[in-house]
């Protein structure tokens, strides 16, 4: 699939199954960045797993921002209107902010033994 050239609109009920088999359900978001009154674009993302992780971290050990946000694009972003992604800034830093939260969402309990 090109996603360079993907709508929203494009995916499919059976993309979502695909995903939500590959990923799991509870793992995915559906996403919608409003930048005015009549323009608003949408995604599916994914959290981040462990592999996408360990290969912004490489990219952070290296100072190299830039490759550390692709990456996280790259591997997060399932699907939806690529070209406000690539193109249109605003969209670019939502999205971006959003699947950081994402790597924030577990919760954790500390107990004392």
């Amino acid at each position: 699939m090109n996603k360079e050239f993907q709508k929203y609109s494009d995916i499919t009920p059976e993309m979502n199954q695909e995903w939500e088999a590959k990923y799991g359900k509870t793992r995915l978001i559906d996403l919608e960045v409003q930048i005015s009154d009549t323009e608003t674009f949408n995604f599916v993302l994914r959290k981040p797993d462990r592999p996408v992780l360990e290969a912004i971290g490489r990219h952070a050990a290296n100072k190299d921002v830039a490759a550390a946000n692709k990456t996280l694009i790259n591997n997060c972003v399932l699907g939806g209107d690529m070209e406000a992604l690539n193109k249109d800034g605003e969209v670019y830093l939502e999205v971006l902010e959003q699947l950081n939260l994402l790597k924030h969402k577990a919760k954790s309990t500390v107990k004392k033994r």
